[in-house]
Order: structure tokens, then C-alpha cells, then sequence
């Protein structure tokens, strides 16, 4: 175990042994892969400031193609009151702009501005070093960042089974 990382067994004796409470229980290693990706969750939050991860989120699948709102909160996985906070957000500070949709009074699609493509460059960066300086401590950098990739993938691939 990491000694940064919290122990999870420091709290509950029967965590040490996962059979002992729940014998259906996932094995060890999912649990500790989804720790990780919490607390890395924080150090890219870090990395990625004055953007908070929503707002990179946001401006990166944006930056993708032009999205609308309603489509853009289905993608996020978030409701759309929750999505209009962090789109008036970046809208106040200039990284993104709401244009009207042609033939549909209501429909909005959300754009990059120059400041929201450098914002979201800048971001990037910082978030590609901060990775980079934690690979730099793997054994096998390269798997991990593979790995990476694989989730994220899937990830698109179980958001897309959820919609259809």
C-alpha cells in the first residue's frame, strides 16, 4: 500500500478480510483502482486551476464540435440546471459563447471563444505535465498510460449503451 494513500484497512479490521463481511465483495484491486482515481482526481483538479474539472470537461467536449446544451448535459451526465451553472460560468469569463440554432427559437449551441481554445490549451498542458510527473514514478509508464486510455474508452462506450 502507498503510504500516501490512506489505508483502508486502518478503520474497519473487517476490511482486511473482504470474505469475513461480504463474500460477494469486489477484489481488492478494483477497490484500490477506484481510490486512486479519486485522489487523482484531486491532483488533476489542482492542475487544471483557475478551471475547475467541469469547466475543463465542458470546454474540452465543446471544443470537439459546437454542442447543444440539452446534448451536452446527456453527455456530462449531468442535470441541465446543474450544466447551466458551469456554462454561465464560463460564459462570464469569456471561454465560451451561446449562439442561437436556426429554426428553433429555444435551441442554443455552445461555441468556443479565442479565450475559451487557450483556456482549454493551457489547461491541457498543466494537466498533461501533472500526469506526466506522476508517471514519471510507475514502473511501466507506458502501460499506464495505455491503460488510461482503454478506461477511458470504455467509459464512452458504457455512456453510449446508457443512452440507447
Amino acid at each position: 500500500m502507498d503510504p500516501e494513500l490512506p489505508d483502508p484497512d486502518r478503520r474497519d479490521p473487517d476490511r482486511r478480510d473482504p470474505d469475513r463481511r461480504d463474500p460477494d465483495r469486489r477484489d481488492q484491486g478494483l477497490h484500490r483502482a477506484v481510490r486512486t482515481l479519486a485522489y487523482a482526481s484531486r491532483g488533476l483538479e489542482r492542475a487544471a486551476a483557475p478551471l475547475s474539472l467541469p469547466q475543463y470537461r465542458i470546454l474540452a467536449l465543446v471544443a470537439g464540435a459546437p454542442e447543444r446544451a440539452s446534448r451536452l448535459a446527456q453527455r456530462v451526465d449531468v442535470t441541465k440546471a446543474a450544466l447551466t451553472g458551469v456554462i454561465d460560468a464560463l460564459e462570464a469569463r469569456g471561454l465560451i459563447a451561446r449562439t442561437e440554432v436556426d429554426g428553433d427559437r429555444r435551441g442554443v449551441t455552445l461555441v468556443l471563444t479565442d479565450a475559451g481554445i487557450s483556456a482549454l490549451a493551457d489547461a491541457d498542458v498543466a494537466l498533461c505535465a501533472w500526469l506526466e510527473s506522476v508517471l514519471t514514478l510507475a514502473d511501466h509508464p507506458s502501460d499506464v498510460t495505455a491503460a488510461l486510455a482503454q478506461l477511458g474508452d470504455a467509459i464512452v462506450a458504457h455512456r453510449r449503451a446508457r443512452e440507447s
